[in-house]
């Protein structure tokens, strides 16, 4: 193995890029990533590749919806030196019009992966991180459990994929109300309640695992407060009145206290994949 001009630890790693130690092993195990540097048994340490190889894997799961089958065969064309570090980086330059291009032969597996990540996304939101399974998940869909590995590793990925797409939606949302009327700040507010309400479930399970300092979901909440940010900076632009720090801060509370104030009147949602028992 060719060591990078600097290297560390698996806590680093997964703050850098916000999977899990599960996830980082399940694709060292599938043979996703590079070896690691090994100093002892149980101690191991990474480099840039492996933050990039984790951030493409993601980028090819999340915007083209490969599974991981279609992902380990990709990725020989996409890094000309997986094992060694050549020169100029990773990736071959010529190469990113692949990663974000549409090709039909992976339609069905770009179908999946977008219906796995919506239902996911719906159940999270809907039921809490908790009370949300992988079957369920699947039976929804129609799919047989074991498909669902080739698209994500666990339940914490699907997770994670969500909250880039919370992310996603939030900032199109405001992206929209701009260009079709000329946003006030309290117009602004109400467009991002509205965007961000739906997703409470989400946001609300990303901060208890984040204050509880769960790997990766720290990264994950830094990310996507990142992602609502800049999509708002972008739509309002630099002589909006209001700063987009405040104005979120503002959304998060009014979108909280809405939703408290609502929940004792509101009827109860079905469960996740048919009845539940009761407790």
């Amino acid at each position: 193995m060719v060591v990078g001009s600097r290297n560390f630890t698996m806590s680093e790693l997964i703050e850098r890029t916000g999977v899990s130690p599960a996830t980082v092993r399940f694709y060292l195990t599938g043979g996703l990533l590079p070896a690691p540097m090994k100093l002892s048994a149980n101690r191991f340490l990474y480099d840039e590749r492996h933050v990039e190889v984790i951030r493409l894997i993601r980028i090819l799961r999340e915007r083209r919806g490969l599974s991981l089958d279609a992902i380990s065969q990709l990725l020989p064309d996409l890094l000309p030196d997986l094992v060694g570090k050549p020169e100029g980086g990773v990736f071959h330059p010529g190469m990113w019009g692949r990663v974000l291009a549409d090709r039909t032969q992976e339609k069905l597996g770009a179908s999946t992966g977008e219906r796995l990540l919506e239902r996911g996304l719906r159940a999270f939101a809907e039921h809490g991180y908790a009370e949300v399974t992988i079957d369920d998940v699947c039976r929804d869909i129609g799919i047989a459990k074991g498909s669902f590995y080739r698209y994500y590793a666990s339940k914490e990925e699907l997770f994670f994929a969500a909250v880039g797409l919370v992310g996603a939606r939030v900032v199109a949302s405001i992206a929209e109300g701009s260009m079709n009327a000329e946003l006030d700040p309290a117009r602004a507010a109400d467009l991002l309640v509205a965007s961000l309400t739906p997703f409470l479930g989400i946001i609300f399970d990303l901060s208890s695992f984040s204050v509880r300092r769960r790997p990766g979901y720290r990264s994950a909440l830094s990310a996507l407060v990142t992602q609502v940010h800049e999509g708002l900076r972008a739509s309002l632009g630099p002589a909006f009145p209001v700063a987009p720090d405040e104005l979120l801060a503002r959304a998060i509370s009014t979108a909280v206290r809405d939703a408290t104030s609502e929940s004792a009147d509101a009827p109860g949602e079905p469960a996740l994949g048919g009845e539940r028992s009761g407790s």
